[in-house]
């Protein structure tokens, strides 16, 4: 029991100092946190005198130790009542400064016989300190402070809800521990043969009141105690290996073997037991996952599949479905009653509800917030989770009553941001757990996670229209120049014609000569228009499996004519059992035949003129299978200087003034190019002026089922 006592009261000791010291500085300002720390230092005080009364070894040493640790002993249930009206926000000043009055006059005659009159033995212990006269006056003090702070805490436990009410009633339970754990010394001093027994439970007390003060949402109350039950056993086990190993060869019939300070022995290594676990991660973590696993059991599947969620939102493409996603998601992982998802788009000045899951609220559920809620301004500010519970104290009376009634209209209970970088797209609002479960820090974590990333995507797909919209400028500036030069020559000789009408109106040869060149250019004006438009088209096609191998037998019947006519001879080698091809047939027949098309018109004249298209399945180096598909011709080739250009609008080889259909006008390959990525595959050209040209187009596709 004297070595449990040393261990106690050096833990206790050691686990204060820590707490006071992580409390103030998580925020110095919050009277809760000045009022906690000054009590863990009286506490820590009075451990230490403790500690070294427990080693005095003699009467005269323990009795200075006993007066000295008894001073801080009699602040210690003030500090606790000053810290209690400071944490349910009540005045009782006049109280307090009663109880340091009486306090200081206690530990002035704690130096004196009044309250220690001596030492003397007791059970084990050979120097236990005997009470003064004055010593029940103390002790009075002691469970009056303690009751009145308990009856506080009580009463605003009775008033509070949800996660306040929590905080208090964790509070409440360590009060309870601590204080029984403490009350433990005084039985002996009045011959009760009880040991102080409940020690240890002081520390226990020190971490759950601190943990309360600086957090008001809860780790796993389960796995918490798991961890300290393990980890204590663990220590316990590792540090009687040295001792009983000294023993065992104290056994041994060794000559001149000195006696051994057995409760020195038993400190060390029980310090150094600690410093090695604390020390040696991997066995820290190896027990950790033992614990978690056994302790939490499916929360983990549910963590895990909240990561899973934060994953897969990077590969879902609708906006939609991604808000979806993870409102149903997040409402089944963490049994949450109602998740609501509020985004404001580029082009909106509020934040709209854009998905929700549970039930309907009130008949005033709330669709859309503006920027001037205080909701936003404060999850703006923290760019972190924010429970709404946790405000009592850090809002003006306003905001509190306005996220009050928020809570209670909207069940809002949780707010985590969606935002990416300096941007903030809105956020997520979740409401009460099932069965009363509290958030928890890695709730937090993940649920953060998860609003950031939905707003890298949305702020990816932001970045991906603004590149659009630049691209179409920069298309819609080639357009309107290639547009005014093919619309100028039709136009230019129906203008002059038509000048001249009133002057030879009367010939027919005119009149005949006229109307030719009228068909004509009007057609040609339709036929820029047609062209212009299937070019400009944005419009989405339904997308099937298709057999890349019928799209090229169906070009080659459809050129079939214009080959006869040329003389150009056409090869296609593709070997049997192709995957086919996600994409909208239609659109790919075009492709092929605007490619065609032009190696024949390029080859029109050749006597030995040959098209080849070849296809082959390309594995390698590529996250996907690809089909490799060239259309190669033999003919004159394209310049180096317009190679780089051939995609682009209004760019040709021929000459415009080529009025023979859609030949001359420079919106085929943009044609080809726009409908290739759109099914999400590339087009590139290679070419040798003399010796000719080859695209080489590659399609995703998909293995045969």
């Amino acid at each position: 029991m004297i070595l449990y006592c040393i261990l106690s009261s050096l833990i206790n000791t050691i686990a204060s100092l820590i707490l006071g010291v992580t409390v103030y500085s998580k925020n110095p300002r919050d009277p809760r946190s000045r009022t906690f720390a000054w009590m863990t230092v009286t506490v820590a005080a009075w451990s230490g005198l403790y500690f070294c009364w427990q080693l005095a070894p003699d009467a005269a040493t323990a009795l200075m130790f006993c007066r000295w640790f008894s001073a801080p002993a009699i602040v210690i249930p003030v500090c606790y009542f000053h810290f209690s009206t400071r944490l349910i926000g009540e005045k009782h000043d006049r109280e307090v400064l009663a109880g340091y009055g009486l306090a200081a006059v206690f530990m002035v005659l704690s130096f004196t016989p009044w309250v220690v009159r001596g030492v003397g033995p007791r059970m084990m212990f050979p120097f236990w300190p005997q009470p003064g006269p004055v010593y029940p006056l103390y002790l009075a003090q002691f469970f009056y402070f303690f009751l009145r702070s308990w009856l506080l805490l009580q009463g605003a436990y009775r008033r509070a809800s949800f996660l306040r009410r929590n905080q208090l009633r964790y509070v409440l339970w360590h009060t309870v521990i601590g204080f029984i754990g403490g009350a433990t010394n005084y039985l002996l001093w009045y011959g009760v043969p009880v040991p102080p027994v409940g020690n240890l439970l002081v520390s226990l007390y020190m971490i759950g009141v601190g943990y309360a003060v600086v957090r008001f949402r809860l780790m796993e109350v389960d796995l918490l105690l798991a961890r300290m039950v393990a980890y204590g056993v663990i220590v316990l086990v590792l540090s009687s290996i040295v001792p009983l190993f000294v023993t065992l060869i104290q056994l041994l019939p060794i000559p001149n073997m000195g006696e051994l300070n057995w409760v020195l022995l038993l400190l060390a290594s029980f310090i150094v037991t600690v410093l090695l676990f604390w020390w040696v991660p991997p066995l820290r973590r190896h027990v950790d996952r033992l614990l978690e696993q056994r302790v939490l059991g499916e929360k983990l599947a549910d963590r895990a599949r909240l990561r899973q969620l934060a994953t897969q939102i990077s590969s879902i493409q609708d906006e939609e479905s991604i808000f979806s996603v993870a409102a149903q998601s997040v409402a089944e992982a963490l049994s949450v009653s109602r998740v609501s998802v509020f985004i404001r788009s580029e082009f909106e000045t509020h934040y709209s509800r854009r998905a929700f899951v549970g039930q309907p609220g009130t008949p005033g559920e709330l669709l859309w917030l503006g920027d001037d809620s205080p909701l936003i301004r404060l999850v703006q500010a923290t760019r972190r989770g924010v429970l709404l519970d946790e405000l009592e104290h850090d809002v003006t009376e306003v905001e509190r009553q306005y996220f009050s009634e928020l809570r209670r209209t909207q069940a809002f209970e949780l707010v985590v941001p969606i935002f990416a970088d300096t941007y903030f797209y809105g956020f997520l609002a979740m409401g009460a757990r099932e069965a009363g479960a509290m958030y928890t820090e890695i709730d937090f974590s993940l649920l953060e996670t998860i609003g950031l990333q939905i707003g890298l995507n949305l702020r990816s797909r932001q970045l991906e229209r603004q590149a659009n919209q630049a691209e179409k400028l920069i298309s819609l500036g080639t357009l309107a120049a290639g547009l005014a030069h093919e619309l100028r020559n039709p136009l230019v000789s129906i203008q002059t014609f038509s000048a001249l009408l009133k002057e030879h109106g009367h010939e027919p040869e005119f009149h005949e000569e006229f109307g030719a060149i009228m068909q004509r250019d009007v057609g040609r004006i339709a036929s820029i228009v047609e062209n212009v438009a299937a070019f400009a088209e944005n419009s989405t096609v339904p997308f099937a499996r298709v057999k890349i191998e019928e799209v090229i037998a169906g070009v080659a019947e459809i050129v079939r004519p214009e080959l006869l006519r040329t003389g150009v001879q056409f090869q296609v080698d593709a070997p049997g059992g192709l995957p086919p091809v996600h994409g909208n047939y239609s659109q790919l027949l075009q492709v092929f035949l605007n490619l065609l098309q032009n190696a024949i018109h390029a080859l029109e004249g050749r006597a030995d003129g040959r098209i080849t298209v070849t296809v082959e399945v390309w594995a390698a180096d590529v996250p996907k299978p690809m089909l490799d598909i060239t259309v190669s011709d033999n003919g004159a080739g394209i310049e180096p200087t317009l190679l780089p250009r051939v995609f682009e609008p209004f760019t040709t080889t021929k000459s415009t003034g080529d009025h023979h259909g859609k030949r001359g006008m420079g919106l085929g390959l943009a044609i080809v190019k726009r409908i290739v990525q759109s099914h999400q595959g590339e087009i590139e050209v290679t070419s040798e002026v003399g010796r000719g040209t080859t695209f080489h187009l590659y399609l995703p596709c998909h293995p045969n089922s």
